[in-house]
């Protein structure tokens, strides 16, 4: 069955609300859980479903995504029989440069489907955490001769403002599609994952896109419920990663697999030849070393606590120093007596002897310049950025990219940013 799909997925979308953790790479890129990328949980799904043939649309700063990604190797999509296409928007055409939204994306990309014409397409998006078979969707999609089907779940009603949600009639079929509104119609949530039916897509998009309507969500589906469009219900650990909060809390999640994000069992492919990940040797954990309830990765070396934190490959914590709380990425170095607490702290980042950046008691405010983005208490640190000894950075701060000591001159009060000139 599934030698008839084609899966389509959407990787070109910037991370806005990631802010600093998203400004230099397409939010799919995004490291996450130690050694993976947030897009390795959709390409693992991809080939545990038996899909061959695959594009990743792209378009935001794409280069670590397209070097992450390779040839497919890793997700078992490079051979004969298999494919992995990378598909930028293509430049230069009359009436767009750029993917104008999800549809859009696949609007420009018409002619790889036309290449291999499939019968059904599945339509992923590469910023999304979660594991999922999805030959059951696609049996159900054929079954019930739809033209759409589309991957739901259940979500608190308190959250549904934050969601596109159907609401459904007898056997599954979508009577009404309503698009992140305040109006409290469902609790069945979109979560991004569809199958059309190819010809059903390809007129759909025709009809839509030429005249502005660039969405799956806004634009294309709410006009498709009289045409045959049904919901499968998917039960399952599954969550956007879009904001910062959100990001680190899904981090944490990996922690206990009693969230429902358990590694061990989604057994998810990442492709390890990025930084050199293959070649770090083990984890090193010296005698007074206290880890207790944290993920760490290969090429880590800890001489410190490390407590309910997430490590990269290569993260070093030197004696006495504590980390809690924390998502600390590639090759970091927390020095002596340094404390890290409730803190997202990107690659390379060099925290002094005897700094502080976050705390640990902190759990309200925002962040004065992006209140929409930062708060509950956490911080965040910029990839390649240098905390001098004995600097204080407080709850709900932002430390910008590249800063050395000298742009670090002084502390970083609570809700403060501290951002470079570029």
């Amino acid at each position: 069955m599934t030698d008839r799909v084609v899966a389509m997925v959407l990787a070109g979308g910037r991370g806005t609300r990631l802010n600093l953790i998203a400004a230099r790479r397409a939010k799919p890129a995004v490291p996450f859980a130690g050694a993976y990328r947030i897009i390795d949980f959709t390409m693992t799904n991809i080939m545990r479903s038996g899909i061959r043939r695959v594009g990743v649309l792209t378009q935001y700063r794409p280069t670590s995504l397209m070097e992450h990604l390779g040839d497919g190797e890793s997700w078992d999509l490079s051979g004969p029989r298999s494919s992995l296409v990378l598909l930028p928007p293509q430049l230069g055409r009359a009436h767009s440069d750029w993917y104008r939204g999800t549809a859009d994306a696949v609007f420009q990309n018409l002619a790889f489907l036309d290449r291999l014409r499939p019968e059904h397409v599945l339509i992923l998006s590469g910023d999304h955490v979660y594991s999922m078979d999805y030959r059951p969707l696609i049996a159900r999609h054929v079954e019930a001769r739809a033209d759409l089907t589309i991957a739901t779940m259940e979500v608190p009603w308190e959250e549904t403002a934050r969601f596109g949600v159907v609401v459904t009639a007898s056997q599954g079929r979508v009577v009404r599609f309503v698009e992140k509104s305040p109006e409290r119609v469902s609790n069945l949530a979109n979560m991004g994952v569809y199958v059309f039916r190819t010809a059903a897509l390809v007129e759909e998009l025709m009809r839509h896109c030429p005249q502005g309507r660039h969405d799956f969500g806004s634009h294309v589906i709410p006009g498709m419920v009289d045409r045959g469009v049904f919901a499968h219900r998917f039960h399952g650990y599954w969550r956007d990663v879009g904001t910062l909060n959100s990001y680190w809390e899904a981090n944490l999640d990996a922690l206990d697999p009693a969230s429902g994000l358990d590694l061990r069992a989604w057994r998810a492919r990442t492709n390890q030849e990025g930084r050199g990940q293959v070649y770090h040797p083990p984890a090193r954990v010296e005698r007074a070393a206290r880890v207790e309830r944290s993920l760490v990765s290969r090429g880590c070396r800890i001489a410190g606590a490390v407590l309910d934190s997430v490590l990269s490959p290569g993260v070093v914590v030197e004696r006495g120093a504590r980390v809690v709380g924390s998502v600390v990425m590639h090759d970091t170095v927390i020095r002596r007596g340094a404390v890290v607490a409730r803190a997202i702290l990107d690659k390379d980042v060099d925290v002094g002897e005897g700094a502080r950046v976050g705390r640990e008691d902190a759990r309200d405010g925002c962040n004065a310049r992006f209140p929409t983005h930062l708060g509950g208490g956490l911080t965040v640190v910029g990839k390649k950025t240098r905390i001098p000894a004995g600097r204080v950075i407080g709850a709900n701060a932002l430390v910008g990219d590249g800063l050395g000591p000298e742009a670090v001159s002084r502390d970083v009060a609570d809700g403060e940013s501290l951002l470079g000139s570029g």
